[in-house]
């Protein structure tokens, strides 16, 4: 048995996303698991998953999970705000860990006693109320209020971070929150799309405290490695990310994320 664990430790760690948001869950990663090999799959062909139907959404992450295990991973980070409100489904598939990032991020909030919480996210994620469901289990007074967008996810894919239409998007988000909810001074970026350009939502909203839930996963994937005695010690680890877009999104995301490690980039 331990030398199958010993094995075990040498695997990789799988993230997967839509497209290149959940990058920002592989860039918590490298800092705090640095000596860890990570496998991307971002499914940009298929990007936004939000709105399409949920046995579609399924089907794709499916294929995306697969792929996954074909290249020999211990665990998989669902970065995907949209497939992770369907992770229950997915989990009896696979003989390895698949962490939500929703459940994650959900634990943060509660922990933290936040009153008030907005959430921007896609249509699907707002639509099955993961978010308040899970937050108020566990702290039934937090009041949620969830606001979709349909478009910014699709405008940052596109690695056109400075776009106007990006900004335009992110007011119009704020503007509909301060209606509906203007207590809120903690909002959850509840699509990892979102983090990539946090500084445009914090340029417009100076006073309000933007969650990343990336991070919070990727500290949740480090826990779990580290209970189950799988953490690496491989000294050159490497990136892999694999899309069935195109690579030049990918190659803008990583710089504009400042992810240092050495990485390739293939077409699936």
């Amino acid at each position: 048995m331990a030398e199958k664990s010993e094995n075990k430790k040498n695997l990789n760690i799988g993230v997967l996303d839509s497209g290149l948001g959940g990058l920002t869950v592989v860039r918590v990663l490298e800092q705090i698991l640095p000596e860890e090999n990570i496998i991307y799959f971002g499914d940009n062909k298929n990007v936004p998953y939000g709105n399409r139907p949920k046995e579609e959404i399924k089907k794709l992450t499916i294929n995306m999970l697969d792929f996954l295990k074909s290249k020999g991973v211990k665990i998989a980070a669902i970065a995907c705000n949209t497939i992770s409100a369907i992770a229950d489904e997915l989990r009896p598939l696979y003989d390895f860990p698949i962490i939500s990032i929703i459940e994650e991020a959900s634990k943060y909030v509660a922990a933290e006693n936040i009153t008030e919480v907005g959430l921007f996210a896609t249509e699907f994620t707002v639509k099955t109320a993961m978010y308040k469901t899970l937050i108020q289990k566990l702290r039934p007074e937090t009041l949620v209020c969830g606001i979709p967008s349909s478009t910014l996810a699709e405008l940052v894919d596109s690695g056109r971070f400075g776009d106007n239409a990006i900004v335009e998007e992110v007011r119009s988000l704020l503007g509909k929150l301060k209606s509906e909810q203007p207590k809120a001074k903690h909002v959850i970026l509840g699509c990892t799309h979102y983090p990539i350009v946090q500084d445009v939502f914090e340029a417009e909203a100076q006073d309000t405290c933007f969650i990343n839930p990336a991070a919070v996963q990727a500290e949740a994937v480090k826990s779990i490695l580290t209970e189950q005695n799988l953490l690496n010690d491989c000294n050159d680890a490497f990136l892999e990310i694999n899309t069935s877009g195109v690579k030049e999104q990918y190659e803008a995301a990583v710089k504009k994320l400042k992810i240092s490690r050495n990485h390739t980039i293939s077409i699936k």
